[in-house]
């Protein structure tokens, strides 16, 4: 099938490759994030919710897909990232800016896309086993067993298998840390999280593919596990199934979801529960005439939902969408999509959109390219939002928002081993109704909020040889001004203009990976800058700060295999830095990983 990016015309996608994503299978999403891209990690500290912040959007403007399903909790609009292994999936992209027309509700700021993906080549038996413990007593289990056979009937058969285990403490003492002026108080946390991935996939003759993807998580948190008084604990548990078929330019896929999740406090708690079941119905159809492209499709949702453990409502939910793709020559390509969204009690906005790529240069060492598109995007309220006893509010509006950008991508090929690639790209994303829990009412959620953001992004890269040792260096930078663009209050002009909380203005950061034969050197720094803490600026910000990540790998190989040891050092710098609360995030640890395979 066609993979939507191609219909993303005009807006800025990053691709994560298949090998980068195997270095870093023993990390979340969420951290794995933090060290490839200038998208804002929101951490609450180390081992503890984490989520991710697009062009200065908030979490629920996040949309996360898994084999083309949005997996963010109904109830919450949002995942946390710590709880996604790199080991689940094969393939990730990520979308920059609005992406409701191809994506769907929740693609406001942005958007993670993975997939699983069947593999028919190589050895007919595969196994990659890694473990990685760290000073600080977090340790990570992670495997994946694949495997193909072609039957005599003509059928292949093919499957991944995945499971994983991680244990996070980051024990760094119980006494506040202090650097200079600052103090910051150490959490003690701990976090289990064990869970399993299983695609299998059945290949007939005539390229017809089915498949079956499953995915199992069960994560636990416990804050202060030592201090029954102050305790806080946290569940979530995840159950995620697809079935497939794809003959030629047809899809249709059945998902069951099922979300748990829990909350309590104090030594005794009696958990508040949320619970959601989803059942998804999609269908899809590609069609090719010359230079045009179409993906024509249609999506309906059962949602079963018990808030709280006492609030139970149903909700029916549909999509129809078609995006067209026409090249009009070698250097000329357009896209436009247009999506209309159905929910019970609601009326979402149209969403189209449009954008464009035109070479303007090219040569056998250069390639410039410009790029620009402009889309609508909305997002529907969540059952929290809506039915949560005294807070939520069903009268909410869905949220809607216009992003606009453009940008030039520059490549250049400098000789036979080396290539310099650069792009720069503009942003401007206004978002209507953003959803608000004010405090001047209790912390009801109203739509009070119209939100601007806009900013640069910067990314070069450089890869080559030189004296024997392979380089590939990358450097990316975002400026975003992310701020509040109407009173709502008589206590909310002063907020006007200023930039929203825990987004910092300037991040920057960079990826230096150096190999010399068996060895191969990681570095990773990042910087941000002051955060601010209260909508109007008032009471002391949170500092800038720089950190370095570094990896040291040799790699051994076996007759059919290889052995891995890799020491990794963590906030190598060992910078005092909080993050949302005012708590340290990790300080300076060091861990040791041990990866074997035939991959």
């Amino acid at each position: 099938g066609i993979r939507p990016e191609k219909f993303m015309t005009g807006q800025k996608i990053q691709v994560l490759d298949s090998a980068t994503l195997a270095k870093y299978g023993d990390r979340s999403l969420g951290e794995f994030l933090s060290l490839q891209s200038p998208i804002v990690l929101k951490n609450y500290g180390g081992g503890q919710l984490a989520s991710v912040a697009f062009r200065g959007t908030s979490a629920s403007h996040t949309a996360l897909l898994w084999n083309g399903i949005n997996i963010n909790f109904p109830s919450l609009g949002q995942t946390d990232f710590s709880t996604v292994p790199l080991s689940g999936f094969d393939e990730m992209s990520l979308q920059y800016g609005s992406a409701s027309s191809t994506v769907g509700t929740d693609a406001v700021g942005g958007s993670v896309l993975l997939r699983s993906q069947a593999d028919f080549s190589g050895n007919a038996h595969k196994l990659r086993v890694g473990i990685r413990a760290e000073t600080s007593e977090n340790y990570n289990f992670n495997a994946a067993y694949r495997f193909h056979k072609t039957l005599a009937s003509g059928y292949r058969i093919s499957g991944k298998t995945a499971p994983y285990y991680s244990l996070v403490q980051h024990k760094f003492g119980t006494k506040p840390i202090q650097r200079g002026q600052q103090v910051l108080n150490v959490e003690p946390i701990r976090t289990a999280q064990a869970g399993i991935t299983q695609d299998l996939y059945l290949l007939s003759p005539k390229h017809s593919l089915w498949s079956l993807n499953i995915w199992l998580n069960d994560h636990t948190l416990s804050i202060q596990p030592n201090r029954p008084e102050l305790r806080e604990n946290t569940a979530a548990t995840a159950l995620r199934t697809s079935l497939a078929l794809q003959r030629k330019g047809t899809l249709v896929r059945f998902a069951y979801i099922f979300d748990e999740t829990q909350y309590g406090k104090g030594p005794a708690p009696l958990p508040s529960t949320s619970a959601v079941h989803r059942l998804v119905l999609r269908g899809e159809q590609d069609l090719q005439f010359g230079k045009n492209q179409f993906k024509l499709g249609t999506e309906i949702m059962h949602l079963n939902g018990l808030l709280d453990g006492i609030i139970r409502k149903d909700e029916q939910r549909g999509d129809i969408y078609a995006l067209a793709r026409r090249n009009w020559s070698p250097r000329f390509s357009s896209s436009l999509n247009l999506r209309q969204a159905f929910v019970t009690g609601y009326n979402p906005p149209l969403a189209p959109a449009l954008g464009s790529e035109w070479t303007l240069w090219k040569t056998d060492k250069y390639r410039l390219t410009w790029l620009a598109s402009v889309a609508r995007s909305y997002r529907v309220p969540t059952l929290n939002e809506r039915y949560w006893k005294d807070l939520g509010n069903p009268d909410i509006r869905p949220e809607s928002g216009w992003n606009k950008e453009t940008g030039v991508q520059w490549q250049q090929r400098i000789n036979a081993q080396s290539q310099f690639a650069f792009s720069a790209t503009y942003f401007h994303n206004r978002i209507k109704d953003w959803t608000y829990w004010n405090p001047a009412k209790n912390y009801r959620v109203e739509n009070l909020q119209e939100v601007v953001s806009k900013g640069w992004e910067l990314d070069a890269k450089i890869t080559g040889t030189i004296a024997k040792v392979q380089n590939e260096v990358r450097l990316y930078y975002a400026w975003t001004h992310a701020s509040q663009q109407k009173e709502y209050g008589p206590y909310t002009a002063d907020i006007v203009g200023k930039q929203l909380i825990y987004i910092p203005r300037h991040s920057a950061g960079a990826n230096v990976l150096l190999r010399l034969s068996s060895w191969a050197l990681d570095l990773q720094p990042q910087y941000q800058s002051r955060r601010y803490i209260t909508f109007d600026h008032s009471g002391r910000s949170f500092d800038p700060f720089f950190i370095v990540n570094s990896r040291l790998a040799y790699t051994k190989p076996l007759k059919k295999a290889f052995v891995q040891c890799a020491l990794t050092v963590q906030n190598l710098t060992d910078t005092l830095y909080p993050n949302v609360k005012q708590n340290a995030m990790p300080m300076r640890s060091f861990a040791l990983q041990l990866t074997f395979g035939n991959l």
